[in-house]
């Protein structure tokens, strides 16, 4: 008879572990998990009369927020200072996966660029300005980087998951929005705006 209770009360005390330890799992793994990179994409074109009106925001067809950031080669920028050109904002981090491996698309597009009257920002952020030089001088990138550390501009675009890739216009108009790796060239350029 004491044989039996024995092995009863291990089974209760391994029982009353597992059921302990589950939240506890699901609790570190919420906890430690990146946000997932889901690939969404969004395109519309934007009338001119709606541009001319639009509000800032980060949705299609808003004003894209104005920031002052500091790249990685010390310079102070804002992305008004761009107007007149089609920008493509870029949104990214040294320990992103996702954006590691749209590096060499974006890497292409960029040498094309000044020809289609277009530069490419690529915001580091949540990140350190010495980890996004390093990694740009070990990748030999020569866009502009400007470093977000603490991603108070994400937050300005509302940004949820990296790599997030902007298209803005030459008046500021956002024109369409991609979350997720660019792993063709032409994928990119098919959404630059054009330049009127």
């Amino acid at each position: 008879m004491e044989k039996l209770k024995f092995p009863l009360f291990l089974w209760i005390i391994l029982g009353a572990i597992i059921i302990l330890l589950i939240p506890v799992a699901i609790i570190d793994r919420v906890v430690h998990s990146r946000p997932a990179v889901p690939a969404v994409t969004a395109k519309a074109t934007v009338p001119t009369k709606i541009a001319e009106q639009s509000k800032t925001g980060c949705r299609i067809g808003d004003q894209a927020p104005d920031f002052e950031l500091t790249t990685i080669d010390t310079r102070d920028i804002k992305l008004s200072d761009y107007r007149g050109k089609s920008v493509i904002l870029n949104f990214w981090a040294t320990w992103c996966g996702p954006c590691r491996m749209e590096v060499s698309s974006l890497k292409s597009v960029n040498a094309k660029l000044p020809e289609l009257d277009a530069v490419l920002i690529a915001i580091c952020t949540q990140d350190t300005f010495d980890n996004a030089q390093m990694y740009a001088k070990a990748n030999g990138l020569d866009f502009i980087i400007p470093v977000d550390p603490r991603g108070i501009v994400s937050g300005y675009y509302k940004i949820h998951g990296i790599p997030t890739t902007f298209f803005i216009d030459p008046k500021g108009v956002i024109t369409s929005i991609k979350i997720g790796p660019y792993l063709i060239e032409n994928e990119i350029l098919e959404r630059l705006p054009p330049v009127k």
